[in-house]
C-alpha cells in the first residue's frame, strides 16, 4: 500500500507518491521505493528511472528532472542497488505491483509548483481516498422507491381534485403521499444514525449526495402540516388553484430536493456497469421533472387530436369573429405547449448525457418517467395515456440509438446537438403518427403538424447549445 508522499525537488519540483525508506547507499538520506514506484531524484532532463506505479488501473511513470542544487545531494539513478535489500526480491517477483488487493488505492495527485523547496525532516502520512463503486447503494434504491410511492399518491390526489370533489384531508391519496414521506424520513434517519455511530460527525454521517435530501424530508413533513392548516382555513382546491397553493408549492420544493438524492449520489461515483445500476438515477431524475410537470400541467396536452376539434366557424356564422379569436389563441397556446414539453424532454436527456455514459434503454426510462404520471393525471381514458407512453418510448428509442452509435458528449458536440433535436422531434412525430389509428388523426393541418415537429426539434437543439456553452465555460474556469 502506498503510505507516504515523498517530495524530490529540483528546478522543476516534483511530487512522487511512494513509500519512503532509508537509503542503503547514502547514510542519512531517504529514497522513494515501493512495489509501485522506484526512486526519483535530481538528474538530467528526461532520463527515466524506476518502474510504473499501478493503482486501480491508473499508471504513473517516474522521471528524473534536471535542475540546480536545492539542498538535496545528488543521488544515483534508481536501480536495484538503491532499494532496501528486503524489497529487491519482492519487487522483481511482483513486477512493481502490490502484494494484495489492498496495496492499490486510488489517490489524488497534487502538483508542487515551488521552484525551490527544502526537504522536510519527516513526511506526514498521506490520506488515501478509496474509489467508490459505480453501483447504486441500498439507500439509492430505497429513496427511489420512496419517490415512486410519494409521486403516485400526489398525482392520484391531483386527479381527484381535478375530476372529483375532495372535501377531506384524510383521504386515501393524501395518506399514500404522506406515508411515503414518513417512510423516506425513517430511511434517511436510520442511515444517518448508523453512520453517526461510526464517524461521530453529523456532516460526515450524511451519505454522499443526500445533504439536500435531508432538508427535503424536513420540508415535506413541515409542508404537510401547513397543508392541513391551509385546508382547514380556506377549504379544498378543485382546479388550477391547487397548483398555486402556498403549502403545495412548499411541499413540492421539499419533494424535489428529496427525490433528487439518488441523482446526486450517482453523479459522485463512477459509471454503473449496466442499465439496472443506472435505474435509481434515471427514475429519480424523471420524477424530478414530473414535479415540474405537475406545477405546469396546464402546459402538457397540446389538444391536437381529432376529438379536440374546435367549433366550426361556418356552422356559427354570427359568432365567426369570436370563434376566430378563440382559435388564434388556442393554436398559439398549443404550439407553446409543444415547445415547453420539448424543452423538458430534451433537458432530461441532455443533462445525463453530458455527465454520464448511458446504457441502451436509459433514455427510454427517462422519457417514459417524465411523461407517465402527468399523463395519467390528465387523461380522460386509458387510450390517451397509452398514446403518451408509446410516443415516449419512440423518443427514447431514437435517443438511445444516437447514444449507442455516436456517443454524444461535450467532446462530440455535433452528436450532442443531434440528440437534442431528435428526442423531442421523435416524440411529437410519434404522437401524431399514433394518433391516426388510435383517435382518427388530428384536426391540425399539415403545416401545423410538421411545423410543430420541426419546432420541437429546434427547441431541443437550442437547448443543447446552451448545455455545451455551459460545459465549456465550466471547463475553462476550472
Amino acid at each position: 500500500m502506498i503510505e507516504k508522499a515523498a517530495v524530490r525537488t529540483s528546478t522543476d519540483a516534483t511530487l512522487v507518491l511512494t513509500r519512503t525508506v532509508p537509503s542503503n547507499q547514502v547514510p542519512g538520506s531517504i529514497v522513494s521505493v515501493e512495489t509501485h514506484t522506484r526512486t526519483i531524484r535530481g538528474g538530467e532532463l528526461g532520463a527515466v528511472t524506476g518502474g510504473v506505479g499501478h493503482a486501480r488501473g491508473c499508471f504513473a511513470d517516474t522521471c528524473r528532472f534536471g535542475g540546480t542544487a536545492t539542498g538535496l545531494g545528488e543521488h544515483p539513478p534508481s536501480n536495484i542497488a538503491s532499494a532496501p535489500a528486503g524489497n529487491i526480491k519482492r519487487t522483481l517477483r511482483k513486477g512493481f505491483r502490490g502484494e494484495s488487493k489492498d496495496d492499490c488505492r486510488h489517490m489524488n495527485l497534487v502538483e508542487l509548483l515551488s521552484p525551490r523547496a527544502e526537504a522536510e525532516p519527516s513526511i506526514p502520512r498521506l490520506d488515501l481516498v478509496v474509489e467508490r463503486s459505480g453501483e447504486p447503494t441500498r439507500l439509492d434504491w430505497l429513496m427511489t422507491f420512496a419517490g415512486l410511492w410519494i409521486m403516485t399518491g400526489l398525482f392520484i390526489d391531483a386527479h381527484q381534485h381535478l375530476f372529483l370533489a375532495v372535501e377531506s384531508f384524510l383521504n386515501p391519496w393524501h395518506m399514500t403521499m404522506y406515508s411515503g414521506a414518513v417512510f423516506a424520513a425513517i430511511v434517511m434517519g436510520v442511515t444517518i444514525a448508523g453512520n453517526y455511530r461510526r464517524v461521530g460527525s453529523f456532516s460526515k454521517a450524511v451519505p454522499a449526495g443526500y445533504a439536500q435530501s435531508v432538508f427535503g424530508v424536513a420540508g415535506l413533513l413541515v409542508g404537510g402540516a401547513l397543508d392541513f392548516a391551509w385546508h382547514a382555513a380556506f377549504g379544498f382546491e378543485h382546479q388550477l388553484d391547487l397548483l398555486l397553493s402556498p403549502p403545495h408549492l412548499f411541499l413540492l420544493t421539499g419533494l424535489f430536493f428529496l427525490i433528487t438524492g439518488p441523482v446526486r449520489s450517482a453523479l459522485q461515483r463512477p459509471n454503473a456497469s449496466n442499465l439496472l445500476g443506472q435505474l435509481p438515477m434515471l427514475i429519480s431524475l424523471g420524477l424530478a421533472f414530473e414535479i415540474i410537470q405537475f406545477v405546469t400541467q396546464y402546459g402538457f396536452y397540446p389538444e391536437a387530436l381529432m376529438r379536440d376539434h374546435p367549433l366550426s366557424q361556418p356552422a356559427y356564422q354570427r359568432d365567426q369573429f369570436v370563434l376566430s379569436v378563440f382559435l388564434f389563441y388556442r393554436q398559439a397556446l398549443e404550439i407553446a405547449i409543444v415547445i415547453w414539453q420539448s424543452l423538458l424532454l430534451a433537458a432530461a436527456a441532455l443533462y445525463l448525457c453530458l455527465r454520464k455514459r448511458l446504457h441502451f434503454g436509459a433514455l427510454i426510462v427517462i422519457c417514459v418517467t417524465v411523461k407517465l404520471w402527468i399523463g395519467g393525471e390528465l387523461s380522460n381514458d386509458l387510450m390517451e395515456l397509452v398514446l403518451v407512453v408509446l410516443s415516449s418510448i419512440a423518443a427514447g428509442v431514437a435517443g438511445d440509438a444516437i447514444v449507442a452509435k455516436l456517443r454524444p458528449s461535450a467532446r462530440n458536440p455535433n452528436a450532442f446537438r443531434l440528440l437534442g433535436f431528435v428526442v423531442p422531434a421523435a416524440y411529437f412525430a410519434a404522437y401524431f403518427a399514433f394518433a391516426v389509428p388510435m383517435f382518427g388523426g388530428t384536426w391540425w393541418d399539415g403545416s401545423f403538424v410538421f411545423g410543430s415537429i420541426a419546432a420541437a426539434g429546434l427547441a431541443g437543439l437550442c437547448l443543447s447549445q446552451l448545455f455545451l456553452a455551459g460545459s465549456a465555460a465550466t471547463a475553462s474556469s476550472s
